[in-house]
């Protein structure tokens, strides 16, 4: 696969690639990502998730002088990505940062991420990419099905770590059912609000830290929604991944500004949310990736009381 990426890297992008290691981060299972190096260093992906959204909101946020939102690579021809294969290939430069859901923020960093959030959305998408933003997050449609799939494979587990997250999933059988159904009755309403765009995903596992700034990276699943799309990750239920104590909240929504969260909105995308992780997470267990045990705490924690789930019907 290198040879053939390095030949599709030089050929598209006029890149000459010196060095390719592939990078196993995020929970993206449909894409693969590499550090590759040349006469510098870049983020490569090749995806066939998501959508083509991703690199032009980018390109689009990067040249209003969003410096926190590193823009696409340009093709030899001056497109955003290449299409091999059937997927798309984009290049990015490549931050030498560390992971904020690893290293954690201070909250002067809390409140620069909630100013560079508010940019975000104080953005105007021009006509041209708001045609092409999903108003809801694609992935969601997708989780009634998937989850039927899981609670089928449960019922037969093939090992003690798919026991215990049949064992999980049976203990908590009436919240998955009620998150299911507060979620389907509250996309059926008509739940208003300024659309906006939002990146979807920006827990802090997408946030790399440098000793200069912070930035957001990992634009797949940009959206033209409320802002409570967005802003679900930082009121709680997150763990690691949001604010872990009332003073980061503050001082996230100190960079932020005021805003006026509407319940009902904010319910339905916590319950979409929940969803995608208790089931996608489940899903990774069950298809036999690395980190299985780890996976099972992470569903464990969003069915707790402490997670997600349980927030959303609050």
């Amino acid at each position: 696969m290198t040879d053939k990426l390095r030949r599709w890297l030089a050929e598209d992008f006029g890149l000459d690639v010196l060095d390719l290691v592939q990078v196993h981060e995020g929970a993206d299972v449909a894409a693969e990502v590499w550090r590759a190096v040349g006469d510098a260093s870049y983020a490569v992906k090749w995806s066939g998730g998501g959508t083509d959204a991703g690199p032009r909101a980018t390109a689009y946020l990067a040249s209003r002088g969003v410096q926190e939102v590193p823009g696409p690579v340009r093709t030899l021809t001056g497109g955003l990505w290449s299409e091999r294969e059937g997927r798309r290939l984009s290049v990015m430069p490549w931050i030498a940062g560390e992971r904020a859901s690893e290293t954690g923020l201070t909250l002067e960093q809390w409140t620069s991420y909630g100013g560079l959030l508010a940019d975000v959305h104080r953005a105007e998408p021009p006509a041209e990419l708001r045609a092409v933003l999903p108003r809801i997050n694609p992935i969601n449609a997708r989780m009634p099905a998937l989850a039927r799939s899981v609670r089928a494979r449960l019922a037969t587990p093939a090992d003690t770590v798919e026991e215990e997250l049949a064992a999980v999933w049976e203990a908590h059988d009436d919240l998955i059912t009620a998150v299911f159904d507060q979620c389907a009755d509250l996309a059926a309403r008509d739940l208003g609000g300024t659309a906006v765009l939002c990146h979807a995903d920006p827990h802090l596992a997408n946030v790399l830290v440098t000793a200069e700034q912070l930035y957001l990276i990992d634009w797949d699943d940009v959206v033209l929604a409320p802002p409570e799309q967005d802003l679900l990750f930082f009121l709680g239920g997150m763990g690691s991944i949001g604010p872990t104590s009332p003073a980061e909240q503050d001082a996230f929504f100190t960079g932020y500004g005021s805003v006026e969260l509407d319940p009902t909105r904010l319910a339905y995308y916590r319950s979409a949310r929940a969803i995608e992780d208790f089931t996608g997470w489940s899903d990774y267990v069950l298809s036999g990736a690395l980190d299985r045990t780890q996976r099972l705490e992470v569903v464990r924690f969003i069915l707790s009381p402490e997670g997600l789930a349980v927030r959303a019907l609050a």
